[in-house]
C-alpha cells in the first residue's frame, strides 16, 4: 500500500490522497517546492510519518477535452531527482532536489501551474523497478527504486550501465495468485510427461532481471568462476558457458559432496559462488529462480499456447513470433546476441525465449505436477529429489540461440549436469521483493 501527498507550488494546501486504514501505512505531509531564481534549482520537502520507499513524479495543468487535469512531465524529466528520494527513507523531514532547466529545457516552475507528487511505498509493496549496483565500490543495501521503466535515469535501453555494471529488476505480483503451470495440447510436439498442467500458487512476490547476466556483469563477481564462449563486442551479450555449481554451490571445478548438502537451495548459496559474492555485495538476497518463478514471469499473464507477448505460438521449427523475442536457431558463427536486442515480453522482460537456456533452482524430475510449484528439493537436504531420488540433473528454462523454436517455449523444461559448461548455459538472478 501507498501513500501519495500533492501540493502546487506557491501555499497551496496539501492535497492526502485517502486509502483505506492500515498499521504502520507510511503517509506523507507538508510537500512544498521552491525555486532558486538564480540556479532554477528547485527543493522539494516533505515530512513522513514512517520508513518507506520515497519517489517523486512532477505535474503540470494541461488540457484535455477542454478540461483542466494534472498530467506527469514524464520519467525522464524527472528521474535525475536527487537527496531522498528513489529509495528507502526513515520517518521524519526530507528534502529532494531537482534541476528543471537540465531535465525540462526552456521550463521555470510558475506559480500554481506545477505541483510535486511524493509517493511513499510501504516496505513491504516497494516499487516495480529495481536497479542495484554491482561495481566493487557499492554500497550495501544502497538499491534505488523506480515506478516504471520510464522512470529509469538514462532509459532502460539508453543507460549502458543497466547492462553493464548495474542489475535491472522487475517485481513480479505472484503472491497469492492461481495460475496453470505446464502446457496443453494446443503447442505442438510438447512432451506431455513433462509439461503436465497443474494449479500453482506462489506465496511470495519477487524481483526478477530484465535482462540475463551479461558477461560484463558475471566478470565484476566472477571472472575467476567461468569464461564465456561468444566474446567479441561480449560485454553486453549474455554470459554464457557457466554450470550451475559454479553460479551457487562451489568456488570452483573442485566441489566435494559436502558442498551439495551444504549449499543447495534452501541452503543460502556459497560465500564464494557468484550468487555469493552478489549477496555479500549487495546485501540482497539475490538467488536462482525456481521453475514455477520462471515460468510465471516467462508467461507474463498468458497461459499455453501463447508466447509472453500474447501471441500464439506458431511452429517447432520457425516461428515469427518468436522472432521478435528472442534469437533461435542460429549458428555455431554467430551465437549469442546482445541482451535487450529483440522485443520485450508484456511484464517488460527480454531475452525471456532464446538466447541462452537460464538455470533453475530445482532438481530435475519428469512429472512435477504434484508440487504444484514448490521447489523440487527435499527441504532438509537440497542434493535430494521430493520424492527422495538422488538428485542427478538440474533444470534450464528458455530455449537457447542453437535451438529449434519448440524449446523456447514458456513450457518446456530442459534436464542438464549441474557441471555442464556448454556455450548455451546463461543465468537470470531474482531475489525476494520489499524491504524488512
Amino acid at each position: 500500500m501507498k501513500m501519495t501527498a500533492n501540493l502546487k507550488l506557491a501555499l497551496a494546501g496539501t492535497v492526502l490522497a485517502a486509502l483505506p486504514a492500515r498499521a504502520a501505512v507510511p503517509e506523507v505531509s507538508n510537500v512544498a517546492m521552491s525555486q532558486n531564481d538564480l540556479s532554477k534549482r528547485v527543493k522539494i520537502t516533505y515530512d513522513l510519518t514512517d520508513a518507506a520507499v520515497v519517489t517523486v513524479d512532477i505535474q503540470t495543468n494541461a488540457t484535455v477535452g477542454g478540461t483542466t487535469v494534472w498530467t506527469t512531465i514524464g520519467g525522464p524529466a524527472v528521474s535525475a531527482a536527487t537527496g531522498d528520494v528513489w529509495k528507502r527513507v526513515e520517518s521524519g523531514s526530507h528534502t529532494i532536489r531537482w534541476q528543471p532547466d537540465l531535465a525540462w529545457p526552456g521550463h521555470r516552475i510558475e506559480n500554481g501551474g506545477v505541483r510535486a507528487v511524493v509517493t511513499a511505498w510501504a516496505l513491504d509493496n516497494t516499487p516495480d523497478y529495481m536497479v542495484v549496483d554491482i561495481t566493487e565500490g557499492a554500497k550495501l543495501n544502497s538499491q534505488k527504486y523506480y515506478p516504471s521503466a520510464d522512470s529509469l535515469p538514462g532509459g532502460l535501453l539508453g543507460n549502458a550501465d543497466y547492462r553493464l555494471s548495474k542489475l535491472v529488476l522487475r517485481k513480479v505480483m505472484s503472491k497469492d495468485v492461481e495460475w496453470t503451470m505446464g502446457s496443453t495440447d494446443v503447442e505442438t510436439e510438447r512432451e506431455s510427461w513433462r509439461e503436465a498442467t497443474h494449479l500453482v500458487q506462489l506465496t511470495n512476490n519477487y524481483y526478477i532481471g530484465v535482462f540475463p547476466i551479461t558477461q560484463s556483469q558475471f566478470s565484476l563477481l566472477g571472472k575467476n568462476l567461468a569464461s564465456a564462449h561468444f566474446t567479441q563486442a561480449g560485454a553486453m551479450r549474455p554470459m554464457d558457458s557457466v554450470c550451475y555449481n559454479i553460479l551457487r554451490q562451489a568456488d570452483s571445478g573442485n566441489q566435494v559432496e559436502s558442498d551439495v548438502r551444504s549449499y543447495s537451495w534452501p541452503h543460502a548459496p556459497n560465500p564464494r559462488s557468484f550468487l555469493g559474492k552478489l549477496r555479500e555485495r549487495t546485501g540482497l538476497d539475490f538467488d536462482l529462480p525456481s521453475e514455477a518463478q520462471w515460468e510465471f514471469a516467462a508467461r507474463a499473464g498468458h497461459g499455453s499456447g501463447s508466447w509472453g507477448d500474447g501471441s500464439p505460438i506458431l511452429n517447432t521449427d520457425s516461428d515469427g513470433n518468436l522472432a521478435r523475442l528472442g534469437c533461435y536457431a542460429r549458428t555455431d558463427d554467430q551465437g549469442t546476441t546482445v541482451v535487450g536486442t529483440f522485443a520485450p515480453n508484456d511484464w517488460g522482460l527480454y531475452d525471456m525465449q532464446g538466447n541462452v537456456w537460464e538455470w533453475c533452482l530445482d532438481w530435475s524430475k519428469d512429472d512435477i505436477s504434484a508440487h504444484c510449484g514448490a521447489t523440487n528439493v527435499d527441504p532438509n537436504d537440497g542434493s535430494k529429489l521430493l520424492s527422495g531420488e538422488a538428485g542427478e540433473k538440474r533444470v534450464a528454462r528458455g530455449g537457447c540461440w542453437g535451438d529449434r523454436a519448440q524449446y523456447s517455449r514458456p513450457a518446456y523444461r530442459l534436464a542438464l549436469d549441474p557441471w555442464g559448461t556448454w556455450r548455451t548455459y546463461g543465468v537470470r538472478v531474482v531475489c525476494t521483493a520489499g524491504l524488512k
